[in-house]
């Protein structure tokens, strides 16, 4: 099968596309009522025995194989926190995403929606789901991920004020973008770090995992458990890094690491603690040997990105940034 983007004329080669689901464990339930439900307007109510064994804990897992990676190794896209894998297939404004252009660049991709995420799903009786969810609002996000300042509407003039310097988030597309942005647990992290080691253990070979924020949290913790499935590490703006026995026991001292960060870091009230905090794990893996580098946006001369780099006007310059970096690294 031969695709071709509209943007560019170079022909990208598929073996196949598919996807599977990974990781989860079963749960027997019993003594539970039996509960009725209308599942149609005007339907006839059906009676659903809630008892039996279900599947909790699973994650979706797709895959797009380039008849041309050779002896590349696979990339694997992990998101960040109240998102699912769609922020790496296209841009909130159509353009093409890190999915897309990775794949035009000669890898093998996959795309994951972690536990409780998109494809995912989750289980409504269990423990981790018990506490309310959290849905981020627009509000919040456009703070919190460091596009501008607070805004109380959302029209395209008060967006455009409130924006920090030099703004490299698609505006007009903020509202397409939220609608995006799902439901989160705070007590699933066990679940989907348990998922994410499951996933690495049964890829055939060790890949490149490429992880967003809460992702970049759970790509480190499953490379220092697994390590020899993961090939390298790019986490980008990560929440939280790996562990103090990572570091004594020199696990990811073999595997490359780039960190990626954005801009307006210090106009954000949590953003310079968070990376104060990543920094020091990096820092110490490096003094014990470990291979990091960092790609530091502002400081290459590349201003105005939020925190969402891979969705912005200039996405594909810091994917090609990535790829530079992986090609000198494993090539």
């Amino acid at each position: 099968m031969i695709i071709t983007a509209k943007e560019t004329s170079n022909p990208v080669s598929i073996n196949s596309i598919g996807s599977y689901f990974v990781g989860g464990h079963h749960v027997d339930y019993c003594d539970n009522p039996m509960e009725e439900y209308v599942l149609a307007p005007n339907g006839v109510p059906v009676k659903i025995n809630p008892n039996g064994t279900a599947c909790v804990g699973q994650m979706y897992v797709q895959f797009v194989i380039n008849a041309s990676a050779q002896d590349r190794p696979p990339i694997v896209f992990c998101h960040g926190g109240s998102m699912t894998g769609a922020v790496w297939e296209s841009t909130p404004d159509g353009r093409p995403g890190w999915l897309n252009d990775f794949l035009k660049r000669g890898w093998s991709v996959f795309n994951i929606d972690a536990v409780e995420r998109g494809r995912s799903g989750w289980a409504p009786r269990e423990d981790e789901f018990s506490e309310p969810a959290l849905l981020r609002t627009h509000q919040d996000t456009f703070t919190q991920f460091r596009i501008g300042k607070r805004v109380s509407d959302l029209c395209a003039s008060s967006l455009q004020r409130a924006a920090y310097p030099h703004c490299q988030f698609p505006l007009h597309a903020f509202k397409t973008f939220m609608k995006q942005i799902v439901p989160r647990w705070a007590a699933t992290d066990e679940l989907t770090l348990n998922a994410y080691v499951q996933m690495l253990k049964e890829l055939e070979q060790p890949v490149v995992l490429i992880a967003h924020s809460q992702g970049g949290h759970f790509a480190i913790r499953a490379a220092e458990l697994v390590p020899h499935k993961v090939a390298a590490i790019v986490a980008i703006e990560p929440s939280q890094a790996g562990t103090k026995e990572g570091i004594e026991k020199r696990l990811l001292k073999e595997t490359p690491i780039l960190t990626v960060y954005g801009d307006h870091l210090p106009l954000d009230a949590r953003w310079p603690a968070i990376r104060a905090r990543t920094d020091a794990y990096f820092h110490a893996l490096a003094s014990a040997g470990g291979r990091v580098d960092a790609l530091d946006l502002p400081e290459q001369g590349i201003y105005g990105n939020s925190h969402l780099p891979m969705l912005e006007k200039n996405n594909l310059t810091i994917s090609g940034l990535i790829d530079n970096w992986l090609v000198d690294r494993l090539l």
